[in-house]
Formats: C-alpha cells, structure tokens, sequence
C-alpha cells in the first residue's frame, strides 16, 4: 500500500488545490458533526431540569439546524472538489497508459491479451479511481469523526468511554484478517475478468471464421465455462466480503449491551454520576462513532482493492521498451535521403539464429526486391530498417550515419511501409488513405492528394463502384473490403506519406497478375528519387528492380538483377521457371 500511495503521489500533487479545499471542508464537518450530540444533550437536561422555555426551544432548534447546513455544505464543497479531482486523475492515468501502449514494440501485443489490457483500462483503473477519490475522502473524514468524537465521548466520561472502546480490537482484528483474504480473492475475480474479456474481444474479432466453420456452440460452451469460473470466484469473495459489515454490527450491539448496562447504573447514581442529557449525548456519539469505525472496514477493503488494481497497471507502466532513444541519439538528424547499409548484421531470436552475418548496401533512388524461401528472414530486414528490433552483431547505417543516431520518430517518419496483412480503421477509405498525413493540411489539397494516390494504387475502380466513394465507411479492421483492397488502401497509405524509404513486404500476394503489373506500373513514378525494397514470392514484382537479393536460412545467397538471376541456376531461376509453368497453366 506505501508502495501505492507513493507512486500514486505524482498524480495526487497535481491538484493539490481542490485536495486541500475539499479535505479543510472534511476537517469542518467532522468537527460540527459532533457538536449537535452535545447541544441535543443539553437540550434534554434543560428539559429534565425544567429550565426550558420557548425561546430556550427556539435557540436549540436553531442550533441544530445551522450545525446541519454548515455540515451538509461543508460535505457538498468536499465531496465535488476531492471526487471531481479523481475523474481529472483517472484521466491522466489513463493518458499515460494509453501513450505508453504507443511506445511499446508490437511484440508485446502479441504476448499480451487485448481483452487483458482492456480489462486493466476499465476495471483496474476505477478501482485507482475509487481509491484516490472516495478512498481519499472517506478515509479522512472517518478518522476524523473517529477522533473528534472519541474526544468529545472521553470529555463527558472516561470509563464508560473506554467500556466501550473494547470493541474495537475485535473489530480491527476481524476485518483485517478478513481483508488479507478479500485482496487474494479479488486478484484471482480480476484475473478472472480479464479472461472473460479476452475471449470475448477474440470471439468478436474473429465472428467470421466461428461462423465459416460452425463452431459458435463451442464457442459459447468455453464462454460460458470462464463465466462460470468467474461467478465461483466472485461467490468466494462475497463469502469474505459479505460478513464483514454484519460481523462488525454484531461487535457493535454487544458494546450497546454494556453500554446500557453501566451507563444506565450511572444514570441511576451507582458509581459515577451521569445526567440524562450526558448519557444521552453519549448515546448519540457512540451511534455516531458506529459508522467510522464500519467504514473503516470499507475503507480498507476499498484501499486493497484499489492497490492491486494498481498494482496490475503499475506492470505495463514498467514494461520499457527495448528501442527507444538514448545518449546516443543524436537530435540534429531530422531527415533521410534513403541510403540503407548493413555490414556484418545478425540477429538472434529465441536462441536461433536468423540472420547470419547479412552484409549488402542499398543506395538512395535504388529499387530493390528480397526474396526466398518461407521463414528465410525476409521481414526481419524491414523490422531492422524500422528499428522494430536491433541486431545482436553488426552495424546498419542510414546515409551513413548508424541507425541508432537516428531519433525512432525520425527514422520512421521517413519509412512507408505496406505489410503483407494491412490493418484498417473502422473510418472511411479517405481517412485511412490519408491517416499518416497532418490534418492541418488544406483540406481541398488534402483529398487531392488522397485521390491521386487512390489512382497510383489502382484503387479507383473499385471505388468507384461503392455508393460515397472514397468517403465509404470500413467496418471493423476494413472487413468489408477484399483483401487486395485492404493491401492496395495501405499501399495508398504509405505513398500519400511521401517517405525517402518505400517498403513492399510482400504488399501484393493478394491481388492478381494483371493488377500487379498495373500497381507496380503506376508506381514507377512514385519510386523515382526514393529508396524501394520490395519483398515478395511472385518474381514478377523484381523485373523492374535495380537489384535482387536472394536469402536462405537468414544468409545472403544470391545477387543481381531480375535477368541476371533467371540466367543463373539458382534457386531464382528454379522459381522463376515453376512460376512461368504455373502461369501457362492458368491461361490454358
């Protein structure tokens, strides 16, 4: 909990102002609070002594009532400063997430559930509400009311008072042995949840193939099992947590039950001497004094439940990325011709090698297409030149200068990279054209813009035949688009950024011949003065690079142009002849 509070402090000083407003106004309300249990006491002595009159009634009453007002006001002004303070501060917790999730490398979504991460943004982080909100409030006012009517309960007798307070280690006890059982149950319900959600968020994403393949029956049957696991988990919890309130009640109506037995004999003048008022105000104290110490249970259960949700967004805080700039960044690098060098390059992943001393150079304007067999290492060059991974051995340089120099910002603003699988927003076709781009820009230049590389993508036809065009809303990751739509909409993409690097990592495996040779027609003009790597199986995408690299087992095999590969009997040539064979066997 130290831990939570400390970590949570950087946020909590920030709003300073409304925290130190809303806990003076807790400070007046506690203290007003306790007052009316003595003027209701004296009220009743005067009673009892026959000194009341109705002027006397009037001034009680209005004393009551003011105590009430300046109570209710003071909890009204505390309650929206501290609780409107938390909102601010769920906000910036949460901005804070959301820009560290930017910065994390993509593998770490791959190791790590969606629905996981959404629980943690929901749940978790209104617990962290709750904790620096109400937790906060209650917390000070009950300890506060605690202590200013423990004052007031000593004042008009100690013995009775510390009858009373024998109570309170059983209640102290119980629910902090309670509690430790409540933060270990609600790990495993929360565990829980995000289980829950992640099956969910994959069910909705993956709708089509559990329908393709018939299976939603199956799919409910596992749904309904995690849910199932979940209410068991959360029975448990309600078996610790339930009794907590009525176990602390019992504790309370057995200090009643001595407290009527010796204050009552007090009042009746055995042993020391209480008037009625007296034992009336301390009547009404104890029942004041029920609902702090109760709520010093809820409190604490609150503060537990709020510290492990923390604790949950606390691990992907200290998630660090691996690539990120350093000392060795060298902030006057602010753009990039294109010249992309590696010498000596390997890189290791999960304790197999990948790539294997890769030495080549590609200079800027030059077009140059990798290609190989499945799982050669084709795209671990593109995530080299990206900076998604750094090699073990070697050294990449950019224009010269080594990539590390490079600011990541930098280095990737100047790379448009079209993946093999494109992900699309759930926007229209325009805005995911136009998505790497300022939305500053002019808005007729800007749909200008979208239009020409829309044509250059060979994407116009296909949209011409949607009804609103270029501004037809995508469903859900672009699914209803084809795939070559979806590719050719992320070539667009990339070519509207204008990068000094074009990246192809096997962009067009979902469009035909015909539309290939067209895409890649139309690209000649965008190549021009810009450095292009194309990755790809079908050869047909080399025939107008500059030069071909040929990679086996994360080692550079072959070199040369498309021609000079063909001519050679390499494993290019052998592909070359068993696509033309296939080729002539489609147009038969």
């Amino acid at each position: 909990m130290r831990q939570t509070l400390t970590d949570l402090f950087q946020y909590l000083r920030n709003y300073r102002l409304p925290y130190g407003i809303g806990l003076a106004m807790v400070v007046i309300a506690a203290f007003v609070t306790t007052l009316t249990p003595i003027v209701v006491g004296s009220a009743i002595d005067a009673f009892t002594l026959g000194t009341m009159t109705m002027s006397s009634i009037w001034w009680y009453i209005g004393a009551v009532v003011g105590l009430m007002l300046v109570t209710a006001t003071s909890m009204i002004v505390a309650r929206r400063t501290t609780l409107n303070a938390s909102w601010e501060i769920q906000f910036d917790i949460r901005r804070d997430l959301f820009r560290h999730f930017t910065r994390l490398e993509s593998d770490y979504y791959d190791n790590h559930r969606v629905g996981d991460m959404m629980a943690r943004l929901t749940a978790d982080l209104n617990a962290v509400r709750m904790l620096v909100g109400v937790g906060v409030f209650q917390g000070v006012f009950t300890s506060l009311m605690l202590a200013f009517t423990l004052y007031r309960m000593f004042m008009l007798d100690v013995g009775l008072t510390l009858l009373t307070l024998s109570v309170v280690p059983l209640i102290t006890i119980s629910f902090f042995v309670l509690l430790r059982i409540i933060h270990r149950r609600y790990e495993q319900v929360q565990e829980q949840f995000s289980n829950v959600s992640s099956m969910a968020q994959e069910n909705f994403s993956g709708i089509r193939v559990v329908k393709g393949f018939g299976i939603e029956g199956r799919e409910l049957d596992n749904f309904k099992a995690l849910n199932d696991e979940f209410i068991r988990r959360n029975l448990r919890l309600t078996k610790v947590d339930g009794p907590l309130f009525p176990l602390m009640e019992l504790l309370f109506g057995l200090a009643i039950s001595l407290l009527l037995l010796v204050g009552g004999r007090a009042v009746l003048g055995v042993g020391s001497a209480l008037t009625i008022g007296e034992f009336s105000a301390f009547i009404f104290l104890f029942e004041g004094i029920q609902w702090p110490l109760i709520a010093l249970g809820w409190i604490a259960n609150m503060l537990q439940r709020g510290s492990t949700s923390w604790h949950r967004l606390r691990s992907i805080l200290d998630a660090h990325p691996r690539i990120e700039d350093d000392e060795e960044t060298d902030g006057t690098l602010t753009s990039i011709r294109g010249d992309i060098e590696f010498r000596d390059v390997s890189l290791t992943l999960e304790g197999q090698r990948v790539l294997d001393h890769m030495t080549f150079r590609i200079r800027a304007g030059e077009a140059v297409g990798v290609t190989g067999r499945t799982g050669s290492g084709k795209t671990l060059i593109v995530s080299l030149i990206a900076r998604l991974l750094d090699p073990d051995d070697g050294e990449i340089l950019i224009d010269g200068v080594p990539i590390r120099r490079y600011p990541v910002r930098v280095l990737r603003r100047f790379i448009g990279l079209v993946p093999q699988e494109p992900f699309l927003f759930s926007d229209s076709i325009a805005q995911n054209i136009a998505y790497g781009i300022p939305e500053t820009d002019d808005a007729e230049g800007r749909r200008r813009r979208v239009e020409e590389v829309a044509r250059l993508a060979q994407l116009t036809g296909d949209v011409d035949d949607f009804p609103l065009g270029l501004d037809t809303p995508l469903g859900e990751r672009g699914v209803t688009l084809s795939g070559g739509q979806r590719q050719r909409t992320a070539l667009a993409r990339a070519i509207i950024r204008d990068p000094a690097i074009l990246v192809f990592d096997d962009a067009l495996s979902a469009v035909d011949t015909q539309t290939e040779a067209a895409i890649l027609h139309g690209l000649r003009e965008v190549q021009q003065g810009r450095t292009t790597l194309v990755i790809a199986h079908r050869l047909s995408a080399f025939e107008s690079c500059d030069r071909v690299y040929v990679i086996d087992e994360g080692r550079l095999t072959e070199s040369g142009s498309h021609d000079e590969l063909v001519e050679q009997d390499g494993w290019y040539a052998d592909m070359a002849r068993r696509q033309r064979l296939a080729e002539d066997l489609e147009a038969v």
